[in-house]
């Protein structure tokens, strides 16, 4: 189906194109007596709305012209016109160029005014923004000289003294000529062709811009303008479904920056998942420190900060380099793919500066808990009623101490009926005035909230030809659908270039992001783990909190109250109110470029870049916390000699304190060259050395009775021990932690790029990486990388002059080696030390991980064949590209004998294969005067195997089937599944082993011993993704439309976990099918959900991973509608004000189409530990004003 979806949505909209190019050819009606050809040519030009050029000569001699024509092709036309001349006509793109026909011999002065000495001419190529516009021809029109403007958009040229004009032409630029005078330099503004889908896009490495026909290798480009259609405060939301072979999967519904997961590398990991065409590594590799997300490059260097940091209103273009060529460059942190961010620059003009100002405010639907699977009050005291009977919940009054546990009003009830304190009539009335009760509604109105958002940005920039800046500010916050948690966020930036000397330039670039969050809410987290019950409210009739017992019993709460313990009861309004609960993150980033041309195309670059991060979080939990009382409580006893209570740990707040820091060095020297010689060899070439390195560190530390107006706390004896509540001897555990890991970088890179007459194009890239991390011996610890690139300009060959619809066509092919690090695994022993407070001045260490001497980069190599096109006079444009991907020396986890003192290792042991398909078409369906209609498809397709796990650990999966480490043969996203039959008489699991139709069946008290007992029942990551954007526009006002696919992939049923455990009431089961469960013989022939009878751990992990709810998570969503209208000019009058822009923006709308039939949104599944909503609709309204 999916294959089937995507080939019949391009050839549609290459047939609505193609039809549209044939329609929109431009016709004439012209009744013409004894005009000049020059006129006819006007008038042509003008009915036609192209471009006709010619030489002033070539037509002056012409006698006066009669002609008619009715409705008639401008081609037909001009051959009718200039039949019987010497002139012939061509016609490229929206340009008509006339010539005169070879043979004809030109007048005699022509040759005369190419004569004498020739001289030097030079200039720069602008677009209608004011910025430079590479790789444009520039032409002498009677000498033929050529030249092409470099990455600045400059160019230089030498023609013959009597050179009258050059011509500046491209395919995505009208063509423009200019008369040439006695000054050497000519700066041109050329404006974009009306037919062109966009730009000469630059694709940039982080090292080198180049024009992107002439690089060989694999780049996705975002540019400002796509980008500004998403209005989202994090920029990569903004990257959705843009780019082929980039997937994103976002994990938060309801905000952008305020992620789940603050702390650390591991910074992000809890709100989305990003990868370049797919998985890199094994299974195994996030517990090895190797990552599949990519490396992140922003202005020139990797950055250790998370994208959430960046103002998306400052990036100019987003550039994503996916193959080895493109990639290359970056050598041993690659092979997951490079993200390079470009932020924007001031504009050189006359010097006044130019502002930008965005404000704008979003609110949210309501959270839909509706969505969550959970057990209504009646279900719920059902299921209660059992676990009783079957006695996994115990009547507490009939016993002391610790194994005087909670139980809920429902069990308390029951078992007063059961000691004769109410008649089974009294339980009957309460249980079913219970059973009618619902909190949702409470949980809505005092946890959760619609999620809201704000934005205010301002930037100014401008500059001259010496100065040039763009500064910014912006503030932004969002408030999620849980009420306490926020997040607040503060960017600024500061990009300045100085020229000195003429051509030296200083670039100076600063950049620093400040967040305040807010985490105290608990939102649907109160469902997790069935800790707050169906039927338990947060409030009484008069809103004031009800207080439940959590720790013991309600009775045994009461006595330890009265002899003076704290309040013991947890009461969520309370907690919500008191929580201190805080996270302060800064971050700052500072680079300096000194660029020095040193002769002809040669020049030098140094730079250097000093990044730091810092992030404090303070939990403060106040006496009158739970927390806290629970804290003091449990560690508080009665002397049995005086009655009084004696306190180990000491009374007031607690203070649990987190600090994270990075400092992140990096400093780079390199030479660059670009010349082209006799307009037909363009070199592009660089090498360098660079250094980095990267400090990090952390620390945690508790402070007891600490009080916030003093600012103090209580000193603790960690090494007295203190008596329990329940009688045990404990000390107060130290939590105080401090941690310190330098890595250091050193690389040696080269580039090198060779493109003959504008039509083929060699390149290589090579980088030496040493990392002081990897490998005692240097062997292991520097490695070579590198790729070898070719590439093919198929159209502008001369077979291909004639073919018109076909504008430009570039076969390119790469080969070459990357690698990846690990951040955890050492080639020494990691020890860390402990003080032992028992023994006062000791310390011991422990050894973390075993020293791997041989530990050494991951490598991949990658093969990448694509073909580039833009047909019909540009109107429909795109990129296909088929590779392949083979991983070896990945790091995997095998087990070893525990008498080494360790039961895993990590080594480079793995390797993995991997393939896809990439397409991405754009095409300008419609294009009016007043409409406009341009579409944008990515198509991605991607898939793996492990190809040798050396060690195929299996043993965990064989009683809980799941994810789990590599295995030889398949994907490393795989899912296994058991083969479910049913229940047995008993109301437990049988599952088939073997093959499901003549295999053995295993109950749940038979081990499986064979991984072919299991099934692989499909991929967790979607192997076909991408996405479709619309933009629809009728004179100002434009709509954006975008929706994403995902195919061919597998999710689980939210099911039960271990549901008849039970350990206080932290693991109590409320997910609803729960309800379907067996409950007596004869239930097996209606249902497949366990029972509770006979059961056991493994039985119930059988039934949640069992193929039975194992379900397709193909799905289609409508991510995107924004409305944009822009203010004409007259409006605005005579004010300062450049323009306005209005746009209303709806995001996160519906799903259009899902293949599960039980209403699942696949990108949002609860759980039993993680209970997540699935998105409410966004809606927000942004204003932009231009000074």
């Amino acid at each position: 189906m999916t294959k089937k979806f995507v080939l019949v949505l391009t050839a549609l909209l290459c047939l609505h194109i193609s039809l549209s190019y044939a329609q929109s050819k431009p016709t004439v009606t012209l009744h013409l007596d004894g005009v000049t050809m020059k006129e006819a040519l006007r008038q042509l030009q003008q009915q036609s709305g192209m471009f006709i050029g010619y030489q002033s000569k070539d037509i002056t001699s012409l006698p006066p012209v009669k002609f008619d024509c009715n409705n008639m092709p401008l081609e037909d036309a001009l051959g009718k016109l200039l039949k019987g001349t010497s002139i012939s006509y061509e016609v490229m793109g929206n340009n008509v160029v006339l010539k005169r026909q070879p043979g004809v011999a030109a007048p005699k002065s022509l040759a005369d005014t190419v004569s004498g000495a020739p001289r030097n001419v030079h200039g720069r190529v602008l677009n209608e923004e004011q910025q430079g516009i590479p790789g444009i021809t520039v032409m002498g029109s009677l000498s033929h000289k050529v030249a092409v403007t470099n990455d600045n958009g400059e160019y230089f040229i030498q023609v013959p003294a009597g050179e009258t004009m050059l011509s500046f032409s491209s395919v995505s630029y009208q063509h423009r000529n200019v008369m040439l005078g006695a000054d050497k330099q000519y700066n041109v503004t050329l404006k974009e062709r009306v037919g062109t889908l966009q730009q000469v896009e630059v694709v940039s490495t982080g090292y080198v811009n180049l024009p992107k026909e002439r690089a060989t290798g694999s780049f996705g480009v975002m540019t400002a303008k796509q980008l500004e259609k998403i209005p989202v405060p994090n920029l990569l939301n903004r990257l959705e479904g843009q780019v082929a072979g980039v997937q994103l999967n976002l994990t938060e519904s309801d905000n952008s920056f305020v992620y789940g997961n603050l702390y650390g590398e591991v910074e992000g990991n809890g709100s989305y998942t990003m990868t370049v065409r797919g998985a890199t590594t094994t299974p195994a590799g996030g517990a090895t420190g190797v990552s599949n997300k990519p490396l992140v490059v922003v202005d020139g260097f990797p950055t250790n900060i998370d994208i959430r940091t960046i103002n998306p209103n400052d990036v100019e273009q987003v550039t994503f380099l996916k193959d080895a060529a493109a990639a290359s460059i970056w050598g041993a942190r690659a092979s997951a793919g490079v993200i390079v961010i470009t932020t924007k620059k001031g504009k050189a003009g006359d010097g006044a500066p130019h502002f930008s100002f965005s404000a704008g405010a979003g609110i949210y639907a309501k959270p839909r808990l509706n969505t969550l699977p959970l057990m209504n009050a009646a279900q719920m005291i059902d299921y209660e009623k059992e676990l009783i009977s079957r006695n996994y919940i115990y009547d507490p009054t009939l016993y002391t101490g610790a194994s005087q546990r909670a139980i809920t009003e429902v069990d308390d009830l029951i078992f007063q009926q059961k000691r004769g304190e109410i008649t089974q009539a009294d339980l009957d009335t309460k249980l079913a005035a219970i059973s009618k009760l619902n909190n949702r509604s409470q949980v809505e109105q005092y946890l959760l909230q619609p999620a809201s958002n704000q934005h205010y940005d301002l930037n100014i920039n401008g500059g001259t030809d010496k100065h040039t800046y763009y500064l910014s500010g912006a503030y932004d916050k969002e408030n999620t659908s849980a009420k306490g948690n926020s997040g607040e966020r503060i960017t600024l930036t500061a990009n300045q270039q100085f020229k000195f000397f003429k051509n030296v330039t200083l670039d100076a670039n600063l950049r620093g992001s400040w967040f305040r969050y807010n985490r105290g809410g608990a939102g649907v987290s109160v469902y997790a783990a069935g800790i707050l019950k169906p039927y338990e409210m947060l409030a009484d009739a008069q809103g004031n909190g009800i207080g439940y017992a959590r720790a013991y019993y309600s009775g045994r709460l009461d006595q330890l109250e009265a002899a003076g313990y704290l309040p013991w009861r947890y009461n969520y309004l309370q907690e919500q109110a008191l929580s201190d609960y805080t996270t302060a993150e800064a971050n700052y980033t500072g680079t300096l470029s000194l660029n020095v041309p040193i002769y002809k195309g040669l020049s030098f670059n140094v730079q250097y870049m000093l990044e730091k991060s810092n992030s404090d979080t303070k939990n403060f939990s106040g006496d009158s916390t739970y927390y806290t009382r629970n804290l003091i409580n449990s560690a508080t006893s009665i002397d049995p000699n005086t009655g009084k209570l004696v306190y180990g740990i000491p009374m007031g707040g607690v203070l649990n304190l987190l600090n994270y820091n990075r400092n992140n060095y990096s400093a780079r020297g390199q030479l660059n060259f670009d010349q082209n010689f006799k307009g037909k060899h363009q070199v592009n070439a660089l090498a360098g050395m660079e250094v980095r390195q990267t400090i990090d560190g952390s620390s945690a530390n508790t402070l007891y009775g600490y009080n916030t107006a003093s600012q103090f706390s209580k000193p603790v004896d960690y090494s007295s021990y203190y008596v329990t509540v329940d009688g045990y001897y404990y000390t107060v555990p130290y939590s105080d932690v401090y941690t310190n890991q330098h890595r250091r970088f050193l690389s040696y890179l080269g580039n090198v790029a060779y493109t003959y007459n504008s039509k083929y194009t060699l390149s290589g890239s090579a980088r030496y990486d040493d990392y002081n991390n990897f490998g005692v011996d240097r062997k292991y610890r520097a490695k070579p990388f590198w790729s070898a690139g070719v590439s093919w300009a198929i159209a502008k060959e001369s077979f291909m002059q004639d073919v018109n619809w076909v504008n430009s066509l570039t076969l390119r092919a790469t080969y070459g080696v990357n690698g990846n690090i690990s951040s955890s695994v050492l080639p020494y022993d990691k020890v860390s030390l402990i003080p032992d407070y028992q023994q006062p001045f000791l310390t011991y260490a422990i050894i973390q991980s075993p020293s791997n001497p041989a530990l050494k980069w991951e490598q991949t190599s990658v093969t990448n064949i694509g073909i580039d096109f833009s047909l019909f006079d540009n109107r429909l444009g795109g990129s296909a590209e088929v590779y392949y991907r083979k991983g070896s020396d990945l790091f995997a986890t095998f087990p070893i004998d525990d008498t080494y003192g360790f039961s895993t290792l990590t080594r480079n042991t793995a390797s993995m294969n991997s393939h896809g398909v990439d397409l991405g078409l754009n095409g300008k369906i419609i294009h009016q005067r007043n409409f406009e209609w341009i579409a944008n498809v990515t198509f991605s397709y991607n898939t793996n195997k492990i190809t040798d796990a050396r060690f195929n650990v299996t043993s965990s999966l064989l009683n809980s089937g799941g994810v789990g480490g590599p295995i030889a043969g398949k994907p490393s996203d795989y899912f296994m599944a058991f083969r479910y039959k049913g229940l047995d008489k008993n109301g437990a699991p049988v599952i088939y082993g073997g093959d499901k139709t003549n295999g053995d069946t295993l109950t749940s008290v038979k081990q499986v011993t064979n991984i072919n007992d299991l099934k692989m029942a499909g991929r967790t990551t979607p192997p076909y993704f991408g996405g479709l954007g619309q933009t629809f526009r009728y004179k100002r006002l434009s709509l954006y439309v975008l929706a994403t696919y995902k195919f061919g992939y597998v999710i689980q049923r939210p099911t039960p976990g271990n549901y008849p455990g039970r350990y206080g009431l932290n693991n109590y089961e409320m997910n609803n099918l729960i309800d379907k469960r067996w409950r007596k013989a004869g239930d097996e022939a209606i249902t497949n959900v366990p029972g509770l009878a006979g059961g056991s751990n493994s039985a119930y992990i059988r039934f949640a991973n069992a193929d039975i709810n194992v379900l397709p998570g193909d799905h289609i969503r409508l991510r995107e509608a924004s409305l944009s209208y822009d203010l004409p000019e007259k409006v605005l009058g005579r004010t300062p004000v450049k323009g306005i822009s209005i746009t209303g923006t709806a995001r996160n709308l519906f799903i259009i189409w899902r293949k599960n039939k039980d209403g699942l949104d696949p990108d949002f599944l609860p759980s039993v530990n993680s209970i997540k909503l699935p998105p409410s609709a966004a809606y927000s309204f942004s204003l932009n004003v231009n000074f």
